[in-house]
């Protein structure tokens, strides 16, 4: 007589950091290769499924100003310092739109930040993904004028804004790991929470071991960022594909964060607008257009944006609430001198190649 022995319960995934459940909560809807380097951030830190990514990223929070209610600058702010300064500020509450959509109203105007060029979706959005061209400074496609002491820090990322807020910064931050000669691309994800925001970064440090999120500079990267809803729990995500810097092997990684009610995220779309972002980030209150810096040919392509996955199309100017380039004569504050044209007399500072909305190539000179 042979006794029945029930089956083992699968042992859980693994996961490194301060809220296993959540990671463990947040993994069942995504898709093998979304799942196989996976964190997530929550205002308490970064909780990933292996130690080796725990290793590799780094926790950042920008506390709110007491009394402007803003993001206050940290002294570990992973180089994150030229975003703060756009992450809410460019936007109020807007009225219903003529689908009858109440959201957030998008302003085009100098956040003293830096340069930018941002195109954005009417509301009703959740989920966006593009194929995007990352420039390289080794091959003379870029350069950031770090001793000009503006912080110029260049970044090509998507995102957006519920129905209340909770402004979203998801994609790339330019960079050098180890401070070598190839530079590269590091995967970065900021996101407003209710007592300020808080930011994932991937470490350029050997010991942390970022290297294998660290994206080769020069190549076409895949970006996605969606919203979706788990029970009472919103969720907002990015994740990239590309090649690697050191090891030129594929990567993938996929960053999560729960994002409170109050903020009006949708997983329907509902009033979210969706944005794709091409900017040369400077300290905010420290701008300066003329640093020398320039980033040439970041290239959007095949642009897609639906409702959800499974109703995305290519993102066209139906779907498209605007655009918005500074600096721009649409952006000059009258009265001013023009911050738009280059001071060596080669035409305006920011270049457009428009294709369609989801289709364009942007370059920007700050000279």
């Amino acid at each position: 007589m042979t006794l029945w022995t029930p089956p083992r319960s699968p042992s859980p995934p693994p996961a490194f950091g301060p809220d296993p459940a959540l990671l463990h909560r947040l993994t069942h809807d995504l898709t093998p290769t979304q799942a196989r380097h996976l964190a997530v951030l929550t205002p308490q830190g970064i909780t990933a499924n292996s130690a080796a990514l725990a290793g590799a990223l780094r926790f950042h929070r920008f506390p709110l100003h007491p009394v402007t209610g803003l993001p206050l600058q940290a002294a570990d702010d992973g180089g994150l310092s030229g975003l703060l300064g756009g992450l809410v500020r460019a936007l109020t509450p807007g009225k219903d739109d003529a689908a009858g959509k109440s959201g957030i109203e998008v302003h085009c105007r100098d956040e003293k930040s830096g340069p930018y060029r941002r195109v954005y979706s009417k509301p009703g959005y959740a989920y966006q993904h593009s194929t995007v061209y990352l420039p390289s400074d080794v091959l003379g496609e870029m350069k950031e004028e770090k001793e000009a002491g503006h912080g110029d820090t260049a970044f090509i990322y998507a995102g957006g804004w519920g129905g209340q807020g909770g402004a979203v910064d998801a994609g790339f931050q330019h960079g050098r790991y180890l401070g070598g000669p190839q530079d590269d691309w590091a995967p970065f994800f900021l996101v407003q929470q209710v007592g300020g925001p808080s930011a994932i970064t991937v470490s350029d440090e050997k010991q942390a071991g970022g290297a294998p999120w660290r994206l080769l500079a020069g190549q076409e990267a895949q970006l996605t960022f969606w919203v979706t809803k788990d029970a009472d729990l919103t969720v907002l995500s990015m994740s990239m594909q590309g090649q690697t810097s050191v090891d030129r092997a594929p990567a993938t990684l996929t960053l999560r964060a729960p994002i409170d009610a109050r903020f009006g995220w949708s997983a329907e779309g509902g009033s979210n607008i969706l944005k794709r972002m091409t900017t040369i980030g400077q300290k905010y209150g420290q701008q300066n257009l003329g640093t020398g810096s320039f980033m040439k040919a970041v290239r959007w392509q095949n642009s897609q944006i639906g409702a959800t996955e499974a109703a995305a199309g290519a993102w066209t100017a139906e779907q498209t609430g605007g655009y918005c380039t500074f600096p721009s004569a649409e952006t000059a504050v009258a009265g001013a001198a023009d911050e738009s044209l280059r001071s060596d007399g080669q035409g305006p500072k920011w270049s457009i190649q428009f294709q369609d909305a989801g289709n364009e190539t942007a370059s920007i000179f700050l000279k």
